[in-house]
């Protein structure tokens, strides 16, 4: 049973880098500059780039200390 839990975590690794790969690739039509919200501002959109990055990074030290623990 810990292997199967050690390979699902391993296969959410891979994922999530995948996941986290696409969102870079993305990163001006997901994370740039809204022409329907000229009003929204920079650090409103870097606030936003920055909370993506810390629950990327957060999930996959979850996920990397749950395989090594």
């Amino acid at each position: 049973m810990i292997i199967f839990i050690k390979l699902l975590t391993v296969l959410f690794l891979f994922g999530w880098i995948v996941f986290g790969g696409w969102l870079v690739t993305k990163y001006g039509a997901l994370f740039g500059p809204n022409p329907e919200h000229a009003d929204e501002s920079p650090g409103a959109r870097s606030f936003g780039i920055a909370h993506i990055a810390a629950v990327w990074v957060g999930f996959f030290a979850l996920g990397i200390w749950s395989l090594f623990r």
